[in-house]
């Protein structure tokens, strides 16, 4: 097992491109790829996608995506997207034949800058924490920086390295709405009934810019920042700031259209895999509305996934709309799941890394519910597994003193919960991830697999030769992959033409057309599957081409190329010796 296999680390900007480069020197020599460049960000970062082109660029395939880290501070999923690259490369240097049969696009890190923030500088934000709004937009904001100096800690993650990181202020006042746990005073909760003074306001450390004296911003530690990219997706889009974070119109960033514009020149894309954290779930579309308005062949793949994905990670498999509205009935909008399932047709989940919630015994349904309600009992537990299991990393900090010139007397810590809530420590990232890693597996084997061939048939005469043409889709889904494919690109035929004839004529047409073929995968109509029904769908074709040779000894041959919309092209050659 390579050193990158499953890394222990959460990697920075320089370090993910030394991983991806050290993965690509890994790539069979008979292997073709690509490390593309789609974006350069506004600080000068490469969003860098890796193209992996198992049976040669020019071979169009079936395409899987795999990408993390669109939230600047979700940092595991880089390490997943990295061991699956990892993962593939074995796979391919053990010529294991079923990887041979579609290309991967990986993007491990959509969103450098804003992880790089935190790196340096512990600034947290939703994806990037830049704003383009005018000051008489933002109104009174707070200014997030370093005022007191932290203490340089040798903990194996490069942020505390730094003693500029951004940290937060507390304030003690009767309303505050926090307060010391009385068991474990370090530990800082939200205020429930029952408890005693002292209680306090808690603020990010910084200055409130456009200050009027009176009133004070909201302390959301994400709310500076304007745009949240898994908002910004024209799918479903709805401009709203202050609840959505949507932007002004969609793809209105930098990293949200490079995904949209170089996944679009990609069509043969039919599953796509998107890495968050935290939570322990694989949430998928749709998240408008209910299962019981998607097409029911899709309903049915997605539901065969769903209990496929459950068996392997131990995640649940959740819809959008059911079981991940943070209101009830108010659909997130803007997606990318969504963008990838309407738009492009393709097969989507997001995974929320770090079961977090059930290791603490939260195993409520509807899932959003693990999310709420963390009372005094929760946050003990994670206290204690911080302090047990995280170095005190996350609670483990002194308050100091500090007068602040708008605020008065604060004190001045750090609670850095992205390292320990958000993700898990650095020495579980080997065990959270390592069940995804068998997942590549399940998601080649879902891919439609185009086959054709051709033999002479048994009806052909002296010189009347018949060309049995048989064409067949061998994989799970089917070779328009999906309806809401069908329903945003059209309906295609597959499309046969025929080339390169010797020593025959042709009879009749040179190109014919023939409706897409199904997959294998299962109708879910609540009833049983049982063999009296009979098979209701076909994934085989065949059909008889006639070619008039000179004599019955004649040696001809024909070239059959198969067109399968945004599958690629499939070659079958026919010679009668």
């Amino acid at each position: 097992m390579s050193k990158y296999y499953f890394t222990n680390k959460y990697l920075t900007y320089n370090e993910m491109n030394s991983d991806i480069d050290n993965l690509c020197s890994q790539i069979p020599k008979n292997v073709e790829f690509e490390k593309l460049e789609i974006a350069k960000t506004l600080e000068n970062r490469s969003i860098i996608a890796l193209r992996v082109y198992p049976r040669g660029k020019k071979i169009d395939q079936p395409t899987i995506w795999i990408d993390a880290n669109m939230h600047s501070n979700e940092l595991i999923g880089t390490n997943a997207v990295l061991a699956h690259i990892e993962n593939l490369i074995h796979k391919l240097i053990f010529n294991e034949s079923k990887f041979f049969s579609v290309n991967y696009v990986f993007v491990p890190r959509i969103c450098p800058d804003g992880a790089e923030q935190y790196f340096t500088e512990g600034k947290r934000s939703r994806s990037n924490a830049r704003d383009s709004r005018t000051e008489i937009e933002k109104g009174s904001y707070w200014n997030r920086q370093c005022l007191v100096d932290k203490e340089i800690k040798d903990n194996g993650y490069d942020l505390f390295k730094n003693k500029k990181r951004i940290g937060l202020m507390r304030r003690k006042t009767n309303s505050g709405i926090w307060v010391c746990d009385e068991k474990y005073p370090e530990l800082m909760r939200r205020r429930e009934l029952g408890d005693k003074e002292p209680f306090y306001d808690i603020f990010p450390e910084g200055m409130i810019e456009n200050y009027d004296g009176l009133n004070i911003p909201f302390a959301l530690n994400l709310g500076d920042n304007e745009i949240d990219l898994n908002r910004n997706f024209p799918v479903e889009w709805a401009p709203n700031y202050t609840e959505n974070k949507s932007g002004k119109i969609s793809l209105s960033e930098i990293e949200s259209r490079a995904i949209a514009d170089f996944s679009a020149k990609i069509p043969q894309i039919y599953f796509w895999l998107n890495y968050h954290s935290f939570g322990g779930v694989f949430i998928r579309p749709l998240e408008s509305k209910d299962d019981s308005e998607m097409n029911i062949l899709d309903r049915s793949i997605y539901q065969t996934l769903d209990k496929k994905l459950e068996e392997i990670t131990g995640y649940p498999s959740v819809s959008g709309h059911k079981e991940f509205t943070y209101i009830p009935g108010k659909p997130l909008q803007g997606c990318l799941s969504s963008y990838a399932y309407h738009s492009l047709g393709a097969y989507c989940y997001v995974c929320e890394l770090w079961d977090l919630p059930q290791r603490m015994g939260r195993n409520e349904r509807p899932f959003i519910n693990r999310y709420d309600f963390w009372s005094k009992k929760e946050w003990r537990s994670v206290y204690e597994y911080d302090r047990d299991e995280n170095q005190g990393i996350m609670f483990g900090n002194p308050w100091k003193k500090y007068n602040h010139k708008q605020l008065g007397e604060v004190e001045i810590s750090e609670i850095p919960t992205f390292f320990g809530i958000n993700n898990p420590p650095q020495k579980l990232i080997h065990e959270v991830i390592q069940n995804q890693v068998p997942l590549l597996s399940l998601f080649v084997d879902i891919a439609p697999l185009p086959n054709v061939s051709v033999n002479l048939s048994k009806e052909s005469t002296s010189n009347l030769k018949y060309a049995e043409l048989t064409i067949s889709n061998d994989g799970f889904l089917p070779t328009f992959v999906s309806e809401a494919r069908s329903r945003s690109q059209g309906s295609k035929k597959i499309i046969i033409e025929i080339l390169d004839i010797k020593n025959a004529t042709l009879i009749g047409n040179s190109i014919y057309q023939l409706d897409p073929l199904a997959g294998y995968s299962p109708v879910i109509n609540g009833w049983i599957n049982s063999v009296d029904i009979g098979t209701n769908s076909y994934s085989t074709k065949t059909i008889k081409i006639p070619f008039l040779t000179q004599n019955e000894k004649s040696k001809f041959s024909a070239v059959f190329k198969v067109s399968f919309s945004h599958l690629g092209e499939y070659y079958a050659k026919f010679i009668n010796e």
